[in-house]
């Protein structure tokens, strides 16, 4: 068994406009399967649940992270990866038995244990089972940004896009000098709320705080740029990526610098 974690990496490669921004949700290790120390999920996004006592060798107080109430989840079940593929779903149903027989032995952390499950839950569609593993993950460890981080891809996932956006910042505020987790947050942050300019201009200060001028923030933040139609400043934000690149073939930036030159 290999305890696996969920990685978010937006590469640039060869500086090619398009940012790749790709993410899985744990190799063989991170899935499904409700725990049973949860009370279960309506569908009803607005339903809480109780807190309770983490049943392992740690006495944990579980608390759910708040769904936003602009969100509305319709339904806790997507198409997982696994969905439909008998051999994979056995395979990760396997996995979580395992995980499961793992807590509280102290072999692992129970917070990456339960961070496997709420993965492997991701793969079979089974969004209730994440979202309790995940907040259970989080309640074990709340200063660990990894667990906020998979709870906003599977929030994105059930279209609860303000809890995401909740997830994402929280991720960044326990674990402000991980940049992946900027990274993560504006990504997702100029795709889904590229209008707002609040939000999103707050995300970059806090990773420009941290980092700097970093090339993969600013590859990101020179697209939401150029979509929002204000070329002059996707230039500028280009043009520090070029600088910060030294050595790099940047042909194709280059070639996105005098294309939106030609708009202005």
């Amino acid at each position: 068994m290999q305890i696996t974690k969920r990685h978010w990496v937006v590469a640039i490669t060869g500086f090619v406009v398009a940012v790749a921004a790709v993410f899985g949700w744990t190799h063989r290790a991170g899935a499904p399967a409700p725990v049973e120390t949860l009370n279960a999920l309506t569908a009803s996004s607005s339903e809480s649940v109780a807190p309770v006592a983490q049943a392992t060798t740690t006495s944990v107080t579980i608390k759910q992270f708040p769904i936003h109430a602009a969100d509305t989840i319709i339904s806790w079940n997507f198409k997982g990866v696994d969905t439909g593929d008998a051999t994979r779903t056995a395979q990760t149903n396997a996995d979580i038995a395992n995980l499961k027989s793992l807590l509280g032995t102290g072999k692992y952390d129970d917070y990456d244990l339960y961070l496997g499950m709420g993965n492997d839950n991701n793969l079979l569609g089974n969004g209730k089972g994440a979202y309790q593993n995940f907040n259970i993950s989080i309640s074990i460890h709340p200063k660990k940004g990894l667990a906020y981080a998979n709870l906003a891809h599977l929030m994105d996932e059930l279209g609860a896009y303000y809890t995401a956006a909740d997830a994402f910042a929280q991720a960044v505020a326990v674990e402000p000098g991980t940049l992946m987790y900027h990274l993560d947050r504006i990504a997702y942050l100029t795709r889904q709320f590229p209008k707002d300019n609040a939000r999103i201009t707050a995300a970059l200060t806090d990773a420009n705080k941290q980092f700097g001028d970093n090339a993969s923030i600013l590859t990101i933040e020179a697209q939401w740029l150029s979509g929002q139609g204000r070329y002059a400043d996707a230039i500028k934000a280009w043009e520090t990526v070029k600088v910060l690149s030294p050595g790099k073939d940047t042909t194709a930036v280059d070639a996105e610098i005098a294309r939106l030159q030609a708009k202005q």
